[in-house]
């Protein structure tokens, strides 16, 4: 990718783009992952991945990233509407984005939709995890 940013973070940055609320009250905070932490309750976790590598004859890159969804403590609910919210901004953004200097060309999910992970039972705050394939190029 071209630029200083990491993939993590244009993939954060491209999300709030989207219009995800980052706030406590009404979203939830999006934050790099693989470390996942341990409060705020609500929160995303985004972690880039490696992929497929070069498509499109050179001119694209193609990698994988997790989006890690938890909830509020006994509200599994929440947690799974955190997941389908985001996952519908995913599937429902314009193509192609530039976001801190790079293309985003595509980005679509690897599988089925997010799936619950699971649950500790000292916790008792629920997760939902899915997998995506962004495409970015020049």
């Amino acid at each position: 990718m071209p630029g200083t940013v990491t993939q993590t973070q244009m993939i954060i940055d491209w999300l709030i783009g989207l219009g995800w609320n980052t706030t406590e009250e009404a979203g939830a905070p999006i934050v790099p992952g693989p470390r996942i932490l341990p409060s705020p309750d609500k929160i995303v976790h985004i972690t880039g991945s490696g992929g497929p590598g070069y498509v499109l004859d050179g001119a694209a890159d193609s990698s994988l990233f997790q989006a890690r969804w938890r909830g509020p403590s006994n509200d599994p609910i929440a947690a799974e509407a955190l997941a389908t919210l985001m996952d519908s901004m995913i599937f429902s953004a314009p193509f192609p984005a530039t976001v801190d200097g790079v293309t985003i060309i595509h980005v679509h999910r690897l599988g089925s939709g997010p799936s619950p992970l699971p649950l500790d039972p000292g916790d008792l705050r629920y997760e939902f995890t899915c997998n995506y394939s962004i495409t970015t190029g020049v």
